[in-house]
């Protein structure tokens, strides 16, 4: 237990014999998992992308899905002239549905692991409106079981659209205050994309970017036009448009390089951030 740091990660690969087994001699033989050192050192650099070329898109429920037809058919056009050109994997949180859900669960006195379990189901409804306005261009609902078949899909001609909140379900993590899941769909979009190996998150909300104050309140709010992860944690913004979870999280990403945020009701903004031009916000990954 005590070894690990006298044992170097990547070890001899040789065998160990002498108690009556046998042992491959690696820093993980006889060491508790939950070791710093032990897990610093796992860091290695030859990581394998699944989908390196992959954008992972974002619509926002409430602020997209919600406002009907006058918000979404527009940004299904720019769907489909989007595919042509770039492989993607888009993502439908739940929106005002959600909410609904969620009060009456709140009501009912369920925990916060039951509030998780439920929003998956709710997004679901979103999903499948989407899929069936894209139906005609090959748009798929991908389901948790399928996700490893992701580049199968995409290599078919397919539009898989997911649902976007994490799959925790009833083993959320307990929140530092309340009993609302903190982890909700804008993380559950960044750990789709790591997961994928995508570098690249756009989240697709009803505003312009990111404002160092709430555009709605302040209409002086200055548009942040990029920011590192670890420096828009330590602005100590009072409030933000996405979940201050997938910020935290964005700082130790390996494959996700950027998150940006623009907006989804813009005709011709998804394509421009897609053509990396300057749109929107863009939140770096990494510290300060």
């Amino acid at each position: 237990m005590g070894t690990e740091a006298a044992v170097p990660w990547a070890g001899s690969g040789a065998l160990v014999e002498g108690d009556g087994r046998t042992h491959i001699h690696t820093a993980l033989m006889g060491a508790s998992l939950v070791q710093p050192g032990l897990v610093a050192a796992t860091q290695g650099e030859a990581l394998v992308a699944m989908l390196p070329t992959v954008t992972v898109l974002a619509i926002g429920g409430g602020s997209i899905m919600d406002r009907g037809a006058p918000a979404v058919l527009p940004l299904v056009e720019e769907l489909v002239e989007a595919r042509r050109a770039y492989e993607l994997v888009v993502g439908v949180s739940g929106g005002a549905r959600l909410r609904h859900v969620f009060s009456v669960a709140l009501d009912l006195g369920l925990p916060t692991g039951g509030l998780a379990q439920l929003a998956g189901a709710c997004e679901e409804q979103n999903v499948a409106m989407l899929q069936q306005l894209l139906a005609r261009h090959n748009a798929v609902m991908l389901k948790r079981d399928d996700f490893a078949d992701v580049a199968l899909y995409l290599r078919g001609g397919m539009l898989p659209l997911v649902i976007s909140v994490p799959p925790y379900h009833y083993w959320e993590p307990p929140p530092q205050s309340g009993r609302l899941p903190e982890n909700g769909s804008d993380l559950g979009m960044l750990l789709t994309a790591e997961a994928l190996g995508a570098p690249r998150l756009i989240l697709l909300k009803d505003q312009d970017g990111l404002y160092d104050a709430d555009p709605v309140d302040e209409p002086t709010a200055r548009l942040i036009p990029e920011i590192s992860a670890g420096a828009l944690l330590a602005a100590g913004l009072p409030s933000l448009p996405f979940d201050r979870a997938m910020v935290e999280t964005l700082q130790h990403t390996r494959f996700v390089r950027e998150v940006v945020l623009i907006n989804g009701l813009r005709r011709g903004a998804l394509l421009a951030a897609l053509r990396g031009e300057a749109v929107g916000s863009r939140i770096l990954a990494g510290g300060v």
